[in-house]
């Protein structure tokens, strides 16, 4: 059975994935800024490899597949959030409401990338078509250097 589109930006997003928690295994908690930080990349990210692969999908598909696999991430990589100005006690409470605010502003971002990228030209049937297979693997590759800053370079 050949693999859809959809199956395609799920491996890719599921080895970007496995790849993070790797990279952040030493990692027991995220700070709110960090978290958020990370997101913003992974947005950026998962819009360049699903206009690259799912040119057969609709806007609106899309998107849908984005929130998925970064909702995958999330649950994968972020499971514990810090609040500096919290007990330990109450942030694991909170968890799950921190996570519908951060989608919520990932939902915002994707919007925003996606119109600010087709705004400046990148997602015209032609620029896509010309990107060489090397091109395609570089928001991997992009995602897991940036991560490195982000934590300070703890890790990389």
């Amino acid at each position: 059975m050949d693999k859809t589109s959809r199956d395609i930006v799920r491996d890719e997003l599921n080895s970007l994935t496995s790849a993070a928690k790797q990279t952040f295994s030493q990692i027991q908690s995220f700070a709110i800024a960090e978290t958020w930080k990370i997101l913003q990349l992974l947005v950026a990210s998962t819009v360049r490899i699903i206009e690259n692969v799912a040119t057969d999908l609709a806007g609106s598909e899309k998107k849908e597949l984005a929130m998925e696999v970064i909702e995958n991430f999330y649950d994968t990589i972020f499971t514990h959030i810090d609040l500096p100005f919290l007990p330990s006690a109450i942030e694991s409470v909170l968890h799950q409401y921190i996570k519908k605010i951060l989608m919520i502003l990932v939902d915002s971002a994707i919007d925003a990338m996606v119109a600010t990228l087709k705004d400046v030209g990148v997602f015209t049937k032609e620029s896509v078509e010309i990107q060489t297979e090397r091109q395609k693997q570089k928001p991997y590759k992009d995602f897991l250097t940036h991560i490195g800053k982000i934590t300070g370079d703890i890790l990389l």
